[in-house]
């Protein structure tokens, strides 16, 4: 389906001009306050991770102002 409507021969390759992403600086983790019931899982079938939660108390966002 990605392809759909071009011919794959006048497409150009350009995977080796993205670059490898760096890997990631920590590994997966909740923040502080949330946990694995937190979640909203897709697919059953597919158990989630068991990830590790942040210690210290909730981690806190600014509300968004209204538009």
């Amino acid at each position: 389906m990605t392809v759909l409507g071009h011919n794959v021969h006048n497409l150009v390759d350009c995977s080796e001009l993205v670059p490898i992403p760096p890997p990631p600086a920590s590994k997966a983790h909740f923040p502080a306050g949330l946990h694995r019931g937190d979640v909203e899982q897709a697919c059953r079938a597919t158990p989630f991770p068991t990830l590790p939660t942040d210690p210290g108390p909730v981690t806190s966002v600014a509300p968004v102002p209204p538009s």
